[in-house]
């Protein structure tokens, strides 16, 4: 296949897939890398997402194959708030759609070879490409904080290691942080069977939305559908084309207050009154026991736990992509893990770009989010088919 003609997506979650069924519609050669919706998959049932119906859409090019059309073409009744397999269904569907061949092998290994790029995929196949979509993922993002980097994962992990919570049965855990996973992990263990506390370095915050709820067929003036953020800052983060170009000592705060730790009200009766909260504290220092986890707070107190759950979130460093050889890194102009993109989401690599999470930094917040699918794969899209 030549190299010279090909785009290659590293990654086939929403973004990886809505990127490469924008590139086809380019008529550009794409090849997609990854297994499909890998992290959704290993996600505990239950699951809900946070996003609103609106904002859960995963961009095609013709606007064809959104979640409405999924639960018309499927006769599937339609929920919110949207259960996981409601979206993980819909996201195959998707996927079977628009990019039928996605190719299940990992990539080891990804270099630039002088005239493009050259990749290394697990299964000892090698491939060429003059255009490369980094679409990893925040898998490798997984947030671990010090005090718990020794601990053995036979008594405590990052929430995204943990899929089965049946096992967790009659046993003692406790949940931190304050954010969506760090609540609904909480509110599914108590739903199996499990002795909860909650342990936060804040107040527990609720995304309540008092607006959308109240005023009516003016909801749409306080909150556009990308759904992002509270109301004011919703309107600077919901065009990532808009973001990038807000002066740089505005968008930090803006991204900060768009993405505030909280859970969403429909959540809050699932955990208010079933699990216990200790709030304004921290872990200071945790150890492991033979029969689970010691933990010191910074209140003095002593916690004896079974399980420690790390509801901490994702921390974006593209050094963490351990796939990106090291010179391909060096290369790349960062700040604080982000890779720096142009308005076509290109890196400082001339041909290698970088949707999702990564793209953060330029583009703001909605690029956390599926809602941010359709600005970033039309983008990517359309620069890569005009410098083809």
């Amino acid at each position: 296949m030549g190299q010279e003609k090909t785009a290659v997506v590293i990654g086939a979650g929403p973004y990886g897939l809505s990127v490469a069924a924008h590139l086809r519609a380019q008529g550009v050669q794409t090849l997609v890398f990854g297994k499909t919706m890998e992290l959704w998959k290993k996600m505990p049932p239950g699951l809900c997402l946070k996003s609103i119906w609106s904002a859960s859409s995963i961009s095609d090019p013709t606007g064809g194959y959104s979640i409405d059309r999924y639960i018309a073409a499927t006769n599937t009744p339609r929920q919110e708030p949207i259960p996981l397999n409601l979206f993980l269904n819909y996201a195959l569907w998707f996927q079977r759609q628009n990019v039928p061949d996605v190719d299940p092998a990992y990539v080891k290994l990804l270099a630039a070879d002088g005239k493009g790029f050259h990749l290394e995929l697990d299964d000892g196949r090698t491939v060429k490409a003059s255009k490369v979509v980094v679409a990893a993922g925040i898998s490798s993002f997984a947030h671990v904080p010090d005090f718990a980097r020794d601990l053995p994962e036979t008594v405590a992990s990052h929430t995204s290691a943990q899929a089965d919570l049946t096992r967790f049965k009659n046993r003692n855990v406790v949940v931190l942080g304050k954010g969506q996973s760090a609540l609904e992990y909480a509110a599914l263990l108590h739903e199996a069977g499990a002795d909860v506390e909650l342990i936060t370095r804040g107040q527990v915050r609720w995304h309540t939305k008092l607006l959308y709820d109240h005023t009516g067929p003016f909801k749409h003036i306080f909150y556009p559908p990308g759904d992002v953020g509270p109301p004011g800052i919703n309107w600077l983060v919901a065009f990532p084309s808009f973001f990038c170009h807000l002066p740089e000592n505005i968008k930090h705060p803006v991204h900060k207050r768009a993405v505030l730790p909280g859970g969403a009200k429909w959540l809050r009766p699932r955990v208010e009154g079933h699990v216990r909260f200790t709030e304004n504290v921290q872990i200071v220092k945790a150890a492991a026991q033979e029969q689970g986890v010691r933990l010191d707070l910074s209140d003095g107190t002593v916690r004896e736990a079974d399980y420690l759950f790390l509801g901490t979130g994702y921390q974006p460093d593209f050094h963490k992509l351990t796939f990106i050889d090291s010179a391909l890194c060096q290369q790349l102009q960062e700040s604080n893990g982000y890779p720096l993109l142009n308005a076509g989401y290109e890196s400082s690599v001339p041909n290698l770009y970088f949707a999702g999470l990564m793209a953060g930094y330029t583009f703001g917040p909605t690029c956390r989010f599926v809602s941010g699918t359709k600005a970033v794969a039309h983008k990517i899209a359309h620069h890569i088919a005009r410098t083809a």
